[in-house]
């Protein structure tokens, strides 16, 4: 017992010592902290890369409140963003049931005072969990239930005012090659971005006649090439070290799409040329295409699930004013239609997301 004891103590004495140096050696830093500071000297985050990457092949994650490992190298949120798995697990309760009847009577409170400021379309799109549509990758622990929150929300909706996106990318997992989600990111590819936006843009088309839309025939797989892990790879030091897929797509159309992109409350032209993705913005960006096959005005909330859908929007759309709905309180929103005026209003919102606050904001 007396040598564990001194080997325990040695070891320990070893850290103390080393890992200071460590640090030193690599000029590690930390934002409000002083190099000597305790907090610094003994930071262990360089260590954390090889301890992920050496429990990662037996399914262990260093930070599973973060992120979990599912099957086959599949990477999925924990529960620190809006409880993920266990609100999965669990399916909806009586709670959920109120908030959902909460946000169906608002959803359509907005729509009625929208269509009073001259907007003749309102749509709220689901966009869906990774784990609704690849569930068979996870661990068997983690594995949804079938009854969800979301089938709830649509149960309390108004009829048309959400469009599910879920039905569409379960059904296009057997039509691709490549799967439609990133195995290290939350997100959908560009692929699931078509499937969705496609599956979007055809309930649309129920009751905007006259408008044009992009067909399949349009779109195409132009490459697959290598990239290094997404976010859920990097919550796990691990973006380096895992290897995903990223799935070019091609848009066909007789003049190629070129957009410009302004900063809408400076009119500062901040981005031109080609049809590129779109970071969710932080502030309001209007983006404009020209070439795209319907003239109307957009104003689009959104979220990183919309980075993706971007172009095949500009495409459909002559103008988008977007603005990530976090940063958007109803006078903020209200500011945005009476200056911008626009033709539709979209949300488009990721699936875990819905039962958040914005939904039960309600109208001036």
């Amino acid at each position: 017992m007396k040598k564990k004891a001194y080997l325990f103590v040695c070891l320990a004495l070893v850290v103390l010592t080393v890992v200071p140096v460590i640090n030193c050696k690599l000029g590690t830093e930390k934002k409000g902290y002083q190099w000597w500071s305790r907090t610094v000297l003994y930071n262990f985050d360089f260590a954390l890369p090889y301890l992920s990457n050496l429990f990662y092949p037996i399914g262990i994650s260093i930070d599973p409140n973060q992120a979990i490992i599912g099957k086959d190298g599949w990477l999925y949120l924990g529960d620190q963003e809006a409880n993920t798995i266990t609100v999965g697990r669990r399916g909806a309760n009586f709670k959920d049931v109120k908030t959902a009847r909460t946000i169906g009577f608002t959803t359509k409170a907005w729509e009625q005072w929208l269509r009073l400021k001259g907007v003749s379309l309102y749509r709220v799109v689901i966009c869906a969990d990774k784990s609704t549509i690849y569930p068979e990758f996870l661990p068997d622990w983690a594995r949804p239930t079938t009854a969800s929150v979301t089938d709830v929300l649509l149960t309390n909706a108004s009829p048309g005012l959400f469009i599910d996106t879920r039905p569409a990318l379960i059904a296009a997992k057997s039509q691709f090659s490549e799967p439609i989600y990133y195995k290290t990111d939350t997100h959908w590819n560009n692929i699931g971005a078509w499937v969705a936006f496609r599956a979007f843009t055809m309930e649309l088309a129920r009751t905007e006649v006259g408008l044009r839309w992009l067909s399949e025939q349009l779109i195409s797989v132009s490459k697959v090439a290598p990239r290094s892990g997404g976010d859920l790879a990097k919550l796990l030091w691990m973006k380096d070290i895992l290897q995903d897929s990223e799935v070019s797509i091609e848009i066909a159309s007789e003049h190629a799409i070129e957009t410009e992109q302004y900063d809408f409350e400076t009119g500062r032209l901040t981005f031109s040329g080609g049809n590129p993705a779109v970071q969710a913005p932080k502030h309001p960006l209007l983006v404009k295409s020209k070439y795209a096959l319907n003239q109307k005005r957009v104003l689009w909330l959104r979220d990183s699930f919309g980075t993706s859908m971007a172009p095949f929007m500009a495409a459909t759309f002559t103008e988008t004013l977007q603005l990530h709905y976090g940063l958007t309180d109803p006078a903020r929103f209200e500011r945005l239609v009476n200056t911008y005026k626009p033709d539709y209003v979209f949300i488009t919102m990721v699936e875990r997301n819905a039962f958040g606050g914005w939904l039960r904001n309600v109208p001036p």
